[in-house]
């Protein structure tokens, strides 16, 4: 029987415990409760997001230009960097403690003995959060895959994915192709799909067997980047190509969440230009600090490295030192040598622990990447060594993991 946890940091203790897995695939038992919470719509409209990076900055594009647009909406983001709430968002605010409390008291009474994950506890809280509040529009980021993940339980109206890179093969498979195919699970017949650049045969197959015609970036819209002045250009989704500023947000995740509402909104410049006027914490973060610029990003996997520093490329940033911290089952050495590959021969780097599940020594990163003494005992050392070898005005980056970045001393 279900109990009232004295606060949040309770009732998180307690989530983390009623499953023997931290990953569980598969949806019978997700469903079981969301049935019984009557939670098999959340929203009116329901977006799903899916994808191998870009999947939080996408959500928080197509919340931007929503709630812009009068509309209320529900978010979830994962992982969080500092707070659970971060997680849950609604009409652009996370989700209060005594809400996400009185949620994970209704999921306990409603699935008696059938054991969830954390994940799962922390989707059916983000869906009656949003229930609860009411909201017209719920988007929903798929977190690791797409056919067996817990929130495609539910049938979304629209669906995005971002991008195909190798990531969690032990769950997803060893190819692009296995992953796409992955991934295209969140597809349904009818519904709007909004593909990213570079899908797998995969995901298109899965398109054409449910006889969708999806809006795939490079073909019906896309983002042309201009780095010198610091613009870009939307075009296809709008009747006319739209300039417009270079912001904190990749460009390609901006078109598709404008590609993804296209349908919903009325699309201009000044909605555009509003909805893009966003940072996210550790996503493309940039902040001056210690004479010094200090880049923040997530990325962690080749994909989302080569992806990064493109980005960086086009905001005419050239590292000058590297901070990496990654959790174990990374493809580490890949990571590695396609930042290498983007960045000026010579820039040093340092090797530190990653936290949490699946934690990696900074100094056991190190050996396996043949860099053995490039690694210091914490963040914070890392951060001064990196200073120091910096001259002002250099650009720094701090990278490899949400770990890396919730280690920072210039985000916390």
């Amino acid at each position: 029987m279900a109990k009232q946890r004295a606060d949040l940091e309770g009732w998180l203790s307690y989530i983390s415990q009623q499953h023997s897995q931290v990953i569980d695939m598969g949806l019978d038992r997700f469903n079981q409760v969301l049935r019984a919470l009557e939670l098999t719509r959340p929203a009116p409209t329901v977006i799903t997001v899916a994808g191998t990076n870009g999947k939080g900055s996408t959500c928080r594009v197509i919340e931007a230009l929503l709630i812009h647009a009068g509309y209320r909406v529900g978010t979830t983001l994962s992982p969080h960097i500092w707070r659970f709430n971060e997680r849950i968002r609604i009409n652009g605010l996370d989700a209060s403690d005594e809400a996400i409390c009185r949620a994970f008291f209704e999921i306990d009474h409603a699935r008696g003995t059938i054991p969830l994950t954390y994940f799962e506890f922390a989707a059916l809280a983000a869906l009656r959060c949003m229930a609860t509040a009411e909201v017209d529009m719920a988007i929903l980021e798929i977190g690791l895959g797409g056919r067996l993940d817990a929130f495609n339980a539910i049938d979304a109206d629209i669906a995005v994915i971002t991008s195909i890179g190798l990531d969690h093969q032990a769950f997803l498979g060893d190819t692009l192709e296995a992953i796409g195919a992955e991934k295209a699970g969140i597809l349904r017949a009818k519904q709007r799909a909004v593909l990213g650049q570079n899908m797998p045969n995969s995901v298109y197959r899965q398109c054409a067997t449910l006889a969708l015609e999806p809006r795939r970036w490079g073909q019906e819209f896309r983002s042309k980047i201009e780095p010198r002045e610091a613009r870009w250009t939307l075009e296809g989704t709008t009747e006319a190509p739209l300039d417009l500023p270079l912001t904190a947000l990749a460009p390609h995740n901006v078109a598709l969440g404008c590609e993804a509402v296209a349908e919903l909104v009325v699309l201009d410049r000044e909605l555009i230009e509003r909805s893009i006027k966003l940072s996210m914490p550790g996503r493309l973060d940039i902040c001056h600090k210690d004479h010094r610029v200090w880049v923040h990003d997530v990325c962690h996997n080749p994909a989302g490295a080569e992806f990064f520093m493109s980005e960086l490329a086009s905001r005419q940033i050239e590292p000058a030192f590297f901070i990496c911290a990654m959790l174990d089952g990374k493809d580490h050495q890949k990571f590695v040598q396609t930042v290498k590959r983007r960045s000026a021969d010579g820039s040093p780097w340092l090797f530190v622990d990653s936290e949490g599940d699946r934690q990696l020594p900074g100094k056991q990163l190190a050996e396996k990447i043949g860099m053995r003494d490039s690694w210091a005992s914490n963040m914070r050392q890392a951060v001064l060594i990196a200073t120091q070898k910096t001259q002002k005005g250099d650009a720094i980056v701090i990278f490899g993991s949400f770990s890396a970045v919730e280690q920072s001393p210039w985000l916390a």
